[in-house]
């Protein structure tokens, strides 16, 4: 683990952002950033460019996070995950490993380790999409995808529970609460 809040404080500052020196294995010379204080990379990170991480922020080994990404105060992230451009994650949001979400993707829900992969729930302008391996595709898609499998009744139970949190998430957005 590297200490990437004492890391980037010696780089040069450019309107609120640090720009990345050459040389550094983990993002691109002249990518912005901006870091909290005691936030941690694990080995093998990379992030792109733009990315904010609040305050106590801890992404475990290999994980990549795309352009334009902001982790909130105390995020986690297990390794190998993958965030894509423009993923959003709130305070305290946690993360187990292998978690792969798409570009645009805010509020995820790590629903866990079923039939071999792990799922991830996170809403794109309001829909719900599901990241499982390699796949990130709608909640309905995903449910098509796996309903004539029947070695994957785990999968569509865990699918069951997407769609009561999607219903939460619409009431919630429609309430204007969030």
């Amino acid at each position: 683990m590297i200490d990437v809040s004492s890391i980037v404080k010696r780089w040069p500052v450019v309107e609120g952002w640090n720009i990345a020196p050459a040389g550094v294995a983990w993002i691109t010379e002249g990518s912005r950033i901006r870091v909290g204080a005691r936030c941690m990379l694990g080995d093998g990170c990379t992030l792109g460019t733009g990315c904010t991480l609040d305050n106590g922020c801890t992404l475990g080994n290999l994980c990549t996070l795309g352009t334009g990404c902001t982790l909130g105060t105390g995020c986690t992230l297990g390794e190998w995950c993958t965030l894509g451009t423009g993923c959003t994650l709130g305070e305290w949001c946690t993360l187990g490993a292998w978690c792969r979400l798409g570009d645009g993707c805010t509020d995820p829900v790590d629903m866990g380790h079923v039939d071999g992969y792990r799922k991830c729930l996170a809403w794109v302008n309001g829909v719900p999409y599901i990241g499982a391996g390699c796949r990130w595709f709608t909640l309905d898609d995903a449910v098509t995808h796996w309903s004539d499998k029947p070695d994957r009744v785990r999968t569509l139970a865990l699918m069951s529970y997407a769609r009561a949190l999607d219903a939460i998430y619409q009431r919630e957005h429609a309430d204007g609460r969030q």
